[in-house]
Formats: structure tokens, C-alpha cells, sequence
């Protein structure tokens, strides 16, 4: 292993400056991301008055799953959405859908590609099923860039606390990303962490006397963050599809479909996304479907976690659109390792809302024990 890893830092000493390699020009032969958010929330007010129309009886239950596998000569996404408001004094309501594509690509080293997707949606305000079936082409790709990104976390920890006398070179940086993005070839986690601590330490910028235990324990703790991911990338796909049930209960339509998405991080503390569709008949001004998801994720420091969506989505029956605006902010602060205190602010906006509704919640939990 150490032969293999200095061979491995002369090549890549010789291709790469000393300045930090951007994390987007960072290559994974494999990209597999995926995430699940699942969440419920319940409230329950009786006036004490007597007055029925001020009681509240509510519960919201929201389940969000992603998928994203890429290889350089074929790839697919998932994504599946499901929210549940259910009101025991008013009307209740669901909303879920399914979205799928598998793709290939022309050439292994291209971008070009061609793929086929089926979707599925079910609403209360539907008259039934709606399903259909993509065919199409595209262009573009994402790749995995949390290996460099863990990388370099790993760098600026040890600098910022002075146990680097200067950051690490681009080419030890790729080292470890390389490792990093490999770990699976590992039998243990202990047998990672001893190359990552050869490579640190062959750098010539440890203090004296090496990492130390506190040192790879906090390597460890970064390495173990399994909600921490970036990546980058973007692509574009155009199809015709074949409505195989109709949500409005009329008759089976040629469908025009078209997405789009793209995702930027400059840093490991930073991860914006965009995420955007459209399909309709070949009349798109009569009927209609858009949604439009913006995230933006940014670890302002150790203790404090800041992150910002934004969804909108429109549905248009008869040239009637019908629009839904979606607004959140979550902010986690982490003042002890024993304490997390985390603010949610939700706004949303549907049609004949008078106004925006408004959902703050405040929690903090602290380990005693």
C-alpha cells in the first residue's frame, strides 16, 4: 500500500498545482447519492370557549426519497413524494408522486444519452391515477465530489486547529479523495483510517509527533457523517410520453415532457441544487404540469447549520393554472455536543389563500446523561 500510494502522489504531483483543486472538477467513476426524509407533526386545540370554528385537529405527514446512480456508461433517478394533511374537523388531503428514469450513455466519455422514465401521481384533488411513460434524449451528467469534499474538510480541521503547518497539497488532497471514494474496498474502518493517516503524515505538514488520538478521532467523526454529501453537475432531457391513465379522468394523451437539473458547491460547507420539470399534451398552454424545487445547504461553522427551499408547482387544467409556493428555512445550532437547538420556519401558498400560511417551530434537546 505504501508503494501504490507513492507512486499514485508522484503522478498526481507532477498533473496538479499547489493550490486546492476545485471541487467540481473533481471525477467519481461512480456517483450513488440518495436521501430520505421522512417527517410528521400532529396539533390538537380545544377552545375552552365552546367555539367549534377555533378547534384544531390536524396532523401532516411528509415522506421525501431521492435517488441518483451514475455510471459512465448508463445511470438512473428516483424520486418519490408523499404528503399526508390530514384534519379530523375539515377536509383531508394527500398528494404523492413517483418518478423514474433509467438512461444510457452513447459513448462512456460523453455526455449524450438516451432514456426512458415512467411517472405516477394520485392527489385527493385528482378524479384518478394518472401514470405515463417517457421516451427521449438528453445531455449531461453529475458526479460524486463528496469524497474531495470530505477531504478537504479533513484539511481545514487539522489546519484551523494548528496541526497543519499549511494546508495539504492538491495532489495529497486527491490522494485522499481517491481513498475516501474507495472505502468500500476496505475490510474495516480501521484500515482506511490508516492510510489516511499515512497520507497526512507523508505530507511534511504535521507537527511534530504525528496526528494524534483526538486528531484521527475527529478524521473518524467527519469520515462517519453519513448525511453529509456534495456533488455537481447538471443535465437536460427532452421526451414524448404516452399518458396510460389520465388524472382527470378523461381520455389517454401524447405527452410532451422536459426536465432539468443542476447542482454547484464551491465548497464542502456549501451544496445549491435546482430541480425542474414539465409535461402536457402537445397543447402545453391548455394543460400543464410544473414543478420547480430550489435548495440551498450552508454549514456556516461546526455549531450552526443553515439551509433554505423553495418549491413551486403548477397545475393547469382548461388554461386555468392552479400555483403552490413552498418556503423553508431550517437553522440548526449546535452549541454543545449534548445540546442541538433547531428553528423551522415554513411558509406555503395555495390557491384561494388569502393570505400565506405560517409554521415556526422551535425545538432544543439536551443529553443529560
Amino acid at each position: 500500500m505504501r508503494c501504490a500510494t507513492a507512486v499514485l502522489a508522484g503522478l498526481l504531483g507532477v498533473a496538479l498545482a499547489a493550490q486546492a483543486v476545485p471541487l467540481c472538477d473533481y471525477r467519481s467513476p461512480l456517483t450513488d447519492l440518495s436521501d430520505l426524509l421522512m417527517s410528521f407533526s400532529y396539533q390538537y386545540v380545544n377552545d375552552p370557549y365552546g367555539s367549534k370554528e377555533r378547534d384544531v385537529n390536524t396532523g401532516r405527514f411528509i415522506v421525501d426519497y431521492k435517488r441518483l446512480y451514475d455510471t459512465p456508461e448508463y445511470g438512473f433517478d428516483v424520486e418519490l413524494n408523499n404528503q399526508l394533511d390530514i384534519s379530523v374537523l375539515g377536509e383531508s388531503t394527500y398528494l404523492t408522486a413517483a418518478d423514474g428514469s433509467y438512461k444510457r450513455y452513447l459513448t462512456s466519455d460523453g455526455d449524450a444519452f438516451a432514456f426512458a422514465g415512467a411517472a405516477a401521481r394520485s392527489s385527493s384533488s385528482f378524479a384518478s391515477l394518472g401514470a405515463s411513460v417517457s421516451l427521449g434524449l438528453g445531455l449531461g451528467r453529475f458526479t460524486d465530489v463528496t469524497p474531495l469534499a470530505l477531504a478537504t474538510r479533513i484539511d481545514e480541521d487539522l489546519y484551523r486547529r494548528g496541526r497543519l503547518t499549511s494546508h495539504l497539497r492538491a495532489a495529497d488532497q486527491q490522494i485522499l479523495a481517491y481513498e475516501i471514494g474507495s472505502r468500500d474496498t476496505y475490510l474495516t474502518a480501521a484500515d482506511l483510517m490508516a492510510v489516511v493517516q499515512e497520507i497526512i503524515e507523508s505530507s511534511g505538514f504535521v507537527q511534530p509527533g504525528g496526528l494524534t488520538a483526538f486528531d484521527l478521532s475527529k478524521i473518524d467523526e467527519l469520515l462517519s457523517d453519513g448525511g453529509f454529501t456534495r456533488y455537481c453537475g447538471w443535465d437536460g432531457k427532452i421526451g414524448m410520453g404516452y399518458e396510460l391513465l389520465d388524472p382527470s379522468g378523461g381520455s389517454n394523451d401524447i405527452l410532451v415532457t422536459a426536465a432539468f437539473n443542476y447542482a454547484f458547491t464551491t465548497a464542502p460547507n456549501v451544496q445549491f441544487l435546482v430541480n425542474g420539470s414539465l409535461s402536457g399534451p402537445p397543447d402545453l398552454f391548455t394543460t400543464n404540469r410544473v414543478d420547480v424545487d430550489v435548495e440551498y445547504d450552508y454549514i456556516v461553522s461546526e455549531f450552526l447549520n443553515l439551509k433554505a427551499t423553495y418549491a413551486f408547482s403548477r397545475e393547469t387544467w382548461a388554461k386555468i393554472p392552479t400555483d403552490v409556493h413552498r418556503i423553508g428555512l431550517d437553522v440548526v445550532l449546535t452549541p454543545l455536543e449534548s445540546a442541538d437547538v433547531s428553528l423551522k420556519v415554513s411558509l406555503e401558498h395555495r390557491p384561494y389563500y388569502l393570505e400565506w400560511s405560517v409554521d415556526i417551530r422551535l425545538g432544543i434537546s439536551i443529553h443529560l446523561l
